[in-house]
């Protein structure tokens, strides 16, 4: 999941009429999480389209939304897409992300892969663990991260129009 942030905001709710910030702020966090979810649905690796199809975005439902959120929302930790997910965005093993805690050996259950491997013309799924094993890991896929990252720009845009928008209320345009 990735959270934005709008620093300064609390400071502004103070000084400013919730009415003239709310519908301005719910079209920030609707373009940005959507923007963010669309790249990071392209990132994504893709076999059955499961994780693609998984990626979410959401936006604060109060009467004056504070965040916006995008990634595996539906996902419970520790499901079966919440650790595929995990796995895709961080790697695994000595390969994968060392920011995350998953840098020993690496070697998945075979059983698990027999579906995958099944597709992709392997005898079983001991055969892609044991290639998983023997690379050290998975390597990060860094889905939602670079999907962020990308969309920094649209994003800086979207508060400029923020800006816009909330002064254009405050002067009754």
């Amino acid at each position: 999941m990735i959270t934005y942030e709008v620093k300064g905001l609390d400071a502004l709710i103070k000084k400013v009429s919730p009415e003239i910030l709310k519908q301005p702020l719910r079209d920030f966090f609707n373009k940005a999480t959507i923007i963010i979810q669309n790249r990071a649905r392209t990132n994504a690796p893709v076999d059955t389209g499961t994780l693609r199809n998984s990626i979410q975005q959401q936006v604060d439902p109060s009467d004056l939304p504070m965040w916006g959120k995008t990634g595996l929302l539906g996902a419970s930790e520790g499901s079966h897409l919440w650790v595929y997910g995990r796995a895709m965005e961080y790697g695994t093993g000595r390969v994968g992300d060392p920011a995350v805690s998953h840098m020993g050996e690496h070697f998945p259950p075979g059983a698990a892969l027999e579906t995958w491997a099944g597709r992709h013309g392997f005898a079983s799924g001991w055969q892609v663990a044991a290639a998983i094993a023997k690379r050290g890991g998975l390597l990060p896929r860094k889905f939602l991260r670079n999907a962020l990252a990308d969309s920094i720009g649209d994003i800086k845009r979207f508060i400029d129009e923020l800006g816009v928008n909330i002064k254009g209320r405050w002067d009754g345009k």
